[in-house]
């Protein structure tokens, strides 16, 4: 291995070579030169260490005679038919075996990352993920790397954009369409249409299906979501000939009470909608029909970290399996 370490914190120059010692303060060593070194301090012959560690003698000789004119110390002092350590030797020796010691633990560290048995994931996900079956492969990608610590961030589809865009998620569950500007990569995994959650007692709620003009007059409930969604909603009305009143925008739940109450109407997903339903509410497809696309949205970068890579390869491979969250939405939405 032919990393180097710096014995000194003084500015490198020009690289000198070994001959010049360490007049100026900084010594270069070699992990292989620590390796050899070590050898040759427990079997007290540069023969014997050679034959250990599988190097020809020379090369030992000389990257030990390297070693110590980088340093400016004599490490060995060389007897007819053996060696002992010099006096800064013993010292180096102390040094030697802790750095190879902290070298091996950090290789251990890394290859934990590498295969990921060690991580951090900031996953920024959209109210709705229980909905969408997103949940399922999050907990799937859990117990497969249980080293990798899964962090979640809520938020509407523009806030999770933006907190992509400032590095605080690495990647995120978000619905399409979203605003242009941002620089991700969008795998779309669920797509939904968009119904009519009404009240049970409302004059549509046993219809076949409604169209947009017959929302004309109503009051809507909005459910907090993107910009660009709310606005393709809007401008469906628009294009039937009406401007909507929105009477509030809020969660799911208390959406749905709004519904139950008879306060308003409320647009939103089928899978959505078929979770929320109750006794008191209907839903009724509304034509032409909006659709609305859910999936995984990661940085469009050239080289995804580590773990952003493996998350998003393990949720696309997930949602083609037959038993994935395109089966599942499939099936929840018959």
């Amino acid at each position: 291995m032919q990393a180097r370490w710096r014995g000194s914190h003084r500015k490198q120059g020009p690289r000198r070579s070994a001959g010049s010692g360490a007049q100026k303060g900084v010594a270069w060593v070699e992990i292989h030169q620590l390796e050899y070194f070590l050898a040759i301090a427990q079997y007290r012959s540069f023969s014997k260490a050679a034959l250990e560690i599988s190097v020809s003698q020379s090369t030992l000789s000389q990257q030990i005679q390297k070693l110590e004119e980088e340093l400016g110390v004599t490490l060995f002092v060389r007897e007819p038919r053996t060696v002992r350590l010099s006096p800064a030797g013993e010292e180096f020796q102390r040094y030697a075996a802790h750095i190879l010691e902290e070298i091996q633990r950090c290789r251990v560290a890394m290859q934990d990352y590498a295969q990921f048995r060690r991580g951090q994931l900031r996953l920024g996900a959209i109210a709705t993920i229980a909905y969408l079956g997103f949940h399922t492969v999050i907990r799937e990608f859990i117990e497969a790397y249980p080293g990798v610590l899964v962090e979640m961030v809520e938020g509407t589809t523009d806030d999770l954009l933006r907190a992509m865009q400032a590095a605080r998620v690495d990647a995120a569950f978000i619905s399409a369409p979203f605003a242009d500007g941002f620089a991700v990569q969008f795998y779309p995994l669920v797509e939904d249409e968009v119904v009519a959650l009404l009240p049970a007692g409302h004059p549509l709620a046993h219809q076949a299906s409604i169209r947009w003009r017959d929302l004309a007059g109503e009051k809507f409930l909005l459910l907090n979501a993107s910009a660009s969604f709310r606005n393709a909603l809007l401008e469906a009305c628009r294009a039937s000939g009406f401007s909507p009143h929105i009477l509030l925008s809020s969660n799911h739940e208390m959406v749905r009470e709004f519904v139950e109450e008879a306060a308003g109407v409320c647009l939103m997903g089928r899978r959505i909608a078929q979770t929320l339903a109750t006794p008191a509410t209907a839903m009724v497809p509304v034509r032409p029909p909006v659709r609305r696309v859910n999936g995984l949205a990661v940085p469009r970068l050239r080289q995804l970290p580590p773990t952003t890579e493996r998350f998003r390869d393990f949720v696309l491979s997930f949602s083609h399996h037959p038993t994935g969250m395109r089966a599942r939405s499939a099936n929840s939405a018959k």
